[in-house]
């Protein structure tokens, strides 16, 4: 985790999240980035170009946040011109960013994020792990990370890297888990290749077979290990997962998913 880009709109819910990512930069000794884009249509009967007046006044912004920052740690601000999708995802890929932190907004906390929001669009146009945090979520230690994958084997260990090195720095516990229609038909093998790559980490596997909808599956788990953090895989190709099920096929289902702790998302080719 040596750099961590943390997108800003300036929204109460984004400056929630700069301050997670601090604690978060703190613990791994990371450089954090803040990073705000903007775009502006412009008239060609317009005498003054407004670029650099929306510049100013963003960086004067990034400036005031960044005062928050703790002076241990390495901080710098940007503001850029862009749509914000492809600015933050392109701008995170060219400067090797480790982690991008988000804020998410709306009642429902993270339903919003895979609801066309601009988080959801970075999530689609980057391999960078996302660490969404819900509108209103307190900073805590993470005792317990809820892993939860689906029954197939992942492309690789360093799928779970992130997810290793945010556990080994705070100490938790990592509770991977799986539900299955029919545990007889479960690839326990699979399973437990991702259950090896923990190494010495402490950690829990649960497999239970799914009793109702797939969300309240995972809230019940979640809350049933006390997690602090919430974990998935997105796959990027045909291969239907956990986060697929959950936040793709079913817009009755995304709306239904309602979870007030930190996700992170992890990208598997």
């Amino acid at each position: 985790m040596k750099k961590i880009l943390v997108p800003t709109d300036f929204s109460e819910n984004a400056v929630n999240a700069f301050h997670y990512a601090r604690e978060l930069a703190c613990k791994f000794d990371s450089r954090l980035t803040l990073l705000h884009t903007f775009q502006v249509a412009q008239r060609s009967d317009m005498l003054v170009s407004i670029d650099n007046i929306l510049r100013e006044e963003a960086e004067k912004e990034l400036a005031a946040i960044l005062k928050a920052a703790p002076s241990r740690i390495e901080a710098d601000a940007r503001a850029i011109k862009g749509d914000a999708v492809h600015s933050i995802a392109d701008f995170a890929r060219d400067g090797g960013y480790s982690l991008i932190v988000m804020g998410t907004k709306g009642a429902s906390g993270l339903k919003e994020v895979f609801l066309g929001s601009v988080t959801g669009g970075v999530m689609r146009h980057t391999s960078i792990p996302i660490l969404a945090i819900p509108d209103g979520f307190t900073p805590r230690p993470v005792k317990n990370i809820a892993f939860a994958i689906a029954n197939m084997s992942l492309s690789g260990e360093g799928v779970v890297e992130p997810l290793r090195a945010l556990a080994r720095r705070f100490g938790a516990e990592v509770h991977i888990f799986h539900s299955v229609k029919d545990k007889a038909q479960a690839d326990e093998a699979a399973l437990l290749e991702t259950v090896n790559w923990m190494g010495g980490l402490p950690h829990a596997f649960h497999i239970e077979e799914e009793k109702g909808s797939l969300h309240e599956t995972i809230k019940a788990f979640v809350k049933s290990v006390d997690a602090d953090m919430l974990c998935l895989v997105r796959r990027k190709h045909s291969t239907i997962g956990f986060f697929e099920r959950l936040f793709k096929t079913s817009a009755t289902l995304t709306e239904a998913f309602h979870c007030e702790l930190p996700l992170l998302v992890l990208h598997d080719e």
